[in-house]
């Protein structure tokens, strides 16, 4: 993931207050964003040359894919606010 990209989706998901009522953490390795919650993966947020991919625990292929950071912050909070 390019470094800006994931930097300003890191930024947008962390300042989340759905995210953060809901007691969600995020962490970016090499990878990409991990989101967790009590120490269980809920999804991990990577960027290719063209979007961001959200590839959910024990997935190998992406489920959601979008080339907006907008769209991808509204994916974690509508998925992630139904756990």
């Amino acid at each position: 993931m390019r470094e800006d990209k994931k930097q300003r989706l890191f930024e947008l998901l962390r300042s989340n207050e759905i995210l953060k009522i809901k007691g969600y953490s995020l962490a970016y390795d090499g990878g990409g964003i991990i989101v967790d919650r009590a120490g269980h993966v809920h999804g991990i947020w990577s960027h290719d040359a063209r979007s961001y991919t959200w590839i959910s625990p024990g997935n190998t292929e992406p489920r959601f894919r979008t080339e907006d950071v907008r769209s991808a912050v509204l994916y974690t909070v509508v998925v992630l606010a139904q756990t």
